[in-house]
């Protein structure tokens, strides 16, 4: 257990001297990757993030979008990962399905979903943003 306790903080960028603190010592993007080592500890084939970085500065939610993305191409896993930031989606989605209002609108590769919006609320939703 002490082995892959290791293993799984290294992989989300933590330092194992953190291993001894109590939760109220960790910033908000530690906790948020200790949730990420947490989820990951028993392998799971999909894990569901509902908006994991909504309440992190910036800097951190890129560098926790970053880990998500070496996450999902190591381990192979299906993240469904709910935002309300369209680059968030853009970004780590290789699906998206938008919807509006509870109704499903669209589902489509990110690429697609930029060249094709289904209808005015997808074009707008996507303004100007590019697959980076």
């Amino acid at each position: 257990i002490e082995n892959r306790v290791k293993e799984l903080i290294n992989k989300v960028g933590l330092k194992e001297e953190m291993l001894d603190n109590y939760p109220n010592e960790l910033s908000g993007g530690q906790r948020q990757r200790v949730g990420i080592a947490r989820a990951l500890a028993i392998n799971p084939s999909i894990i569901l993030m509902d908006e994991p970085f909504g309440a992190i500065d910036e800097i951190t939610r890129k560098l926790l979008q970053d880990e998500i993305l070496k996450i999902y191409k190591e381990y192979n896993m299906t993240i469904i990962f709910i935002t309300h930031d369209i680059k968030e989606a853009l970004k780590l989605g290789t699906r998206i399905m938008v919807m509006d209002k509870g109704e499903l609108i669209q589902i489509d590769t990110p690429e697609q979903l930029i060249k094709n919006p289904k209808n005015i609320f997808v074009k707008e939703l996507l303004g100007d943003n590019k697959i980076s």
